[in-house]
This record gives structure tokens, C-alpha cells and sequence, in this order.
């Protein structure tokens, strides 16, 4: 027996020293191949790309499955976002990268959706779409640069292609479809015409307060489009410089005016403000005066022909964006198949005009989501019912809605 098993152990190890023997000689004539900027190169990166895409879309697609089943036949139910109950939630699952995402803007062409015939709460892949569209990565960590419409689409479709009947998926797709026409009307406007910067500010500022606020797009090209009305004045209005280039990079390229060697206030340098590739927003140049480049960066602390330095404390991006709007439970409650292959809506809760009675699966938060109130004036309004924990409601109880 031992024999057998140093035999099989044996060849084992020979197999995953040729596989690595492979790989690195892969690995190396592909980065050869590449450095020379060959058209090997080229055809090995694209088919290396390729293969390791579908390689990994399909395992995560076939282990995905699997536990879908596994979970079935052991009675588990998809319940992964009822705060209630103690069913187990569901692993979120994340395909698309969220390292380095390409630039935004002209999304693809919405595909055909097929008809669901069964319905579910939600699975790994559309949870891993709702960490997506609150800004966070597979381990839910802050995205450095927030949320993008694109990956959250194309999770979305992922999971809708794995179940139509994915009714979180469903609400993802329908938040991207709202937001798509403002977000393009931004990204299409040219934030270098000074005359369209009101174009971009008002779209993105209805990105961030109707959308989602941790669209860090938004944010950018709005700065961008204000930089660029700013920059446009002559003269530059340097008292709105600190304002303006809060939290940006700059570098401070030569002096335009004054003596050769000597710095003094009324000189003036050129300063360029660091690109952002990628949101497609390139470098801005133009001209400060010494005085509000010390006001900027502090005497001393900066040369000519340098950089880049850090303007201000301050950050283009929030640094504690609110969450956007989550689905609530009436959107993730699977719709009724009435006689005759219809769906209907879920049957509502008996109420009252002004009333809501509690159903099982409800907390004090979700019944506000529902009703579109703040849980704290919801809480004011039912004191007497709620006591002095209103984390403890029952099915049956009557609130009163504010």
C-alpha cells in the first residue's frame, strides 16, 4: 500500500513540475515577445486574456451552480438581505475587475433579457453586483475610484444569464438604465469647452444626489469642467485657486516672468494639474502667480521644475460618501404567477389609511425603506407602540405612518 501511494505521490509531483516548468517558459516568452512589441506578442497577450476569462467565467459559473444545488438539497433558502430570521446569507461573488477600470461612458447596447420562470431573492453574483453599486470590492474594502456603471452592469447581466428570475439583478439593471442618459449626457459633453461646464456640473450633481453619491465620476468631471471655466478667465481669478485645486496633484513646471534666478511674490510659473486617466480627464496647464503657489503649497516646500505636490488636506473624492439607495424588501419579494402564465404583484399588507401592519420578516428599517420615511420618524410616531426598543416588533402590530 505504501508503495502505491509514494508511486502516486510521485507522479503527482512530476505533472505539477511540468505544468510549472510550461507556465514560466509561457510566461516568458510571452513578456519577450511582448517587450519587443512584437506580433507574437500580441496575438499571445489577446489569446492568454481570452483563455483566462473564459476559463474563469466558467469555473465560477460551474461552481456557482453547484453550490446553488448543494444549498437547495440541504433546505437553505436565499434570504441575503432580510435582517430577520437567522437564515444563512449568500457569499457575494464578484466577476468583472474593480482594480483598474477603463474609462466610462457609451455603455453597450442593452441585450434581450430573458423571460423569467422562477424567481429568487438574489445569488452570489448579483450580491457581488449590489457591492459593486456601494463602491465596495469582493472583500467589501472601498473602491479607490467608487462606483462603475459599467461593472455593475455587466455583473448584473452575468447574473440574470445564470437566472432571469434574479430579482436583485433586475433592480441593479433598472438603477444602471435610470442613471445611463444623465451619466452619458456628462460624459459626452466636452468639459474642455468652457461653455458646457454648466452642462457637466448640473448632470453630475444630479448623478450624485439622484443616483449614487459614491459615483466618484461625477465628481471628477465636475471638478474638471470647473477648472476649465476657471482657466478660461483672463486673468485667472487666484483667489478661488485653494478652492479649486483642493486635494489635486500639481506639478510646478518653469518660471514665465521675473528675474533668472530670484523668486519673488509677483513672478509667475506654470503649474499642471495631474491627469485622470481613468475617467478620460487629461492634464490641465496654466499659470499662478508665486505668491498663491506658496499660498498653495507653502513657501519652501516646493521648486520649480518639480513635483508632483499634493494641494491643500482636502480629497476630489469624499472620504465617507452616504450609501446609495438599496432595494427594498417589496423590490426583492418574488411576484405571484397568477392562472394563465401572469405575474402579478405580491399581495400588500392589510392597512388602514395611515396604518401599516407589521408582516413577519419586518424591522423598524426595512418598513421605512417601504414607506419612504426616515426610521427615526417612524420610530417618534409609534413610541407607544414600539416601547423602549423598537427593534422589537412583532407580526400583527399596527404603526402609524408619519
Amino acid at each position: 500500500m505504501k508503495q502505491i501511494t509514494d508511486t502516486v505521490n510521485n507522479f503527482l509531483a512530476l505533472l505539477v513540475g511540468i505544468g510549472l516548468i510550461c507556465f514560466a517558459s509561457f510566461i516568458f516568452l510571452l513578456a519577450s515577445a511582448r517587450l519587443s512589441n512584437s506580433r507574437l506578442g500580441v496575438l499571445l497577450a489577446q489569446s492568454a486574456g481570452e483563455t483566462a476569462l473564459m476559463a474563469r467565467t466558467e469555473s465560477l459559473s460551474f461552481w456557482g451552480q453547484v453550490g446553488s444545488e448543494v444549498a437547495a438539497g440541504l433546505g437553505y433558502g436565499r434570504e441575503p438581505l432580510s435582517t430577520g430570521g437567522v437564515s444563512p446569507s449568500v457569499t457575494p461573488v464578484v466577476i468583472v475587475a474593480t482594480a483598474a477600470p477603463a474609462p466610462q461612458g457609451g455603455g453597450a447596447q442593452p441585450t434581450a433579457t430573458p423571460i423569467p420562470t422562477s424567481f429568487v431573492r438574489s445569488s452570489p453574483y448579483s450580491e457581488g453586483g449590489l457591492l459593486l453599486w456601494r463602491g465596495l470590492d469582493s472583500n467589501s474594502q472601498p473602491l479607490p475610484l467608487g462606483v462603475n456603471l459599467e461593472q455593475v452592469q455587466q455583473q448584473a447581466s452575468f447574473a440574470l444569464t445564470q437566472n432571469a428570475g434574479d430579482l436583485l439583478a433586475l433592480w441593479l439593471m433598472k438603477k444602471v438604465n435610470e442613471c445611463r442618459p444623465v451619466y452619458d449626457e456628462m460624459v459626452q459633453a466636452n468639459y474642455q469647452d468652457p461653455t458646457q461646464a454648466d452642462i457637466i456640473r448640473t448632470a453630475a450633481d444630479t448623478l450624485i444626489t439622484r443616483c449614487n453619491p459614491r459615483l466618484f465620476a461625477a465628481y471628477a468631471n465636475k471638478r474638471w469642467a470647473e477648472l476649465s471655466k476657471w482657466t478660461s478667465q483672463v486673468p485667472i481669478n487666484e483667489g478661488e485657486a485653494a478652492q479649486l485645486l483642493d486635494g489635486l496633484q500639481l506639478t510646478v513646471d518653469g518660471k514665465i516672468d521675473g528675474p533668472a534666478r530670484a523668486m519673488r511674490p509677483e513672478d509667475h510659473v506654470q503649474v499642471t494639474v495631474q491627469a485622470i486617466p481613468e475617467f478620460g480627464l487629461t492634464s490641465r496647464t496654466f499659470v499662478l502667480s508665486v505668491a498663491t503657489v506658496d499660498q498653495l503649497l507653502g513657501a519652501d516646500q516646493w521648486n520649480v521644475n518639480s513635483g508632483p505636490y499634493k494641494v491643500g488636506s482636502g480629497s476630489l473624492y469624499p472620504a465617507n460618501p452616504p450609501e446609495p439607495s438599496l432595494p427594498s424588501d417589496a423590490d426583492l419579494t418574488p411576484p405571484v404567477i397568477a392562472g394563465g402564465g401572469q405575474t402579478v404583484g405580491p399581495a400588500a399588507p392589510v392597512t388602514s389609511p395611515g396604518k401599516y401592519v407589521v408582516q413577519s420578516g419586518d424591522t423598524v428599517y426595512s418598513i421605512a425603506r417601504k414607506l419612504n420615511v426616515s426610521p427615526e420618524a417612524l420610530i417618534t410616531a409609534n413610541q407607544n407602540t414600539l416601547g423602549f426598543n423598537p427593534n422589537y416588533i412583532t407580526p400583527g402590530q399596527e404603526l402609524i405612518i408619519p
